[in-house]
């Protein structure tokens, strides 16, 4: 597969928003050898229309769609501050961004910890989200 080939197929698909820094990683990732200016200048060419709108900052997001309060919500963590003995953990009511909870504790790696500030929100509320959605996480 050509360097081409490659980004016209990212760009039908989910590469569609990415500029050519995330494109050069992707090609390393699937082995394919490029140099950067080469892959930043076929992009000029094959999606000059997003590049200009990626320069200009004015890019097309995804839409964001929820049902419902408790429909869908949102948890992540927080760890850069780890090195002090603060991990922060948080969700987020994805209809409302209403705080379901904000907690700071020593450990975020512990499932107990997050599974206890779930199940506390759970009772405190007196109900539950149809989605939970988080990051991998580290």
């Amino acid at each position: 597969m050509t360097v081409a080939d490659f980004i016209q197929s990212e760009q039908r698909g989910s590469g569609v928003m990415h500029g050519y820094r995330w494109m050069y990683q992707k090609m390393k990732c699937q082995g394919i050898n490029a140099r950067k200016e080469e892959v930043r200048l076929l992009m000029s060419i094959l999606d000059s229309a997003g590049t200009e709108l990626r320069r200009r900052h004015k890019l097309r997001r995804r839409l964001y769609c929820s049902k419902g309060p408790n429909y869908i919500w949102h948890f992540d963590s927080y760890d850069k501050l780890r090195p002090y003995g603060i991990c922060i953990n948080g969700c987020l009511d994805g209809f409302s961004r209403k705080v379901i909870w904000l907690n700071a504790y020593h450990t975020i790696s512990d499932p107990r910890v997050i599974g206890g500030y779930y199940l506390s929100a759970l009772e405190k509320l007196g109900g539950c989200p149809l989605i939970v959605r988080s990051d991998k996480g580290t």
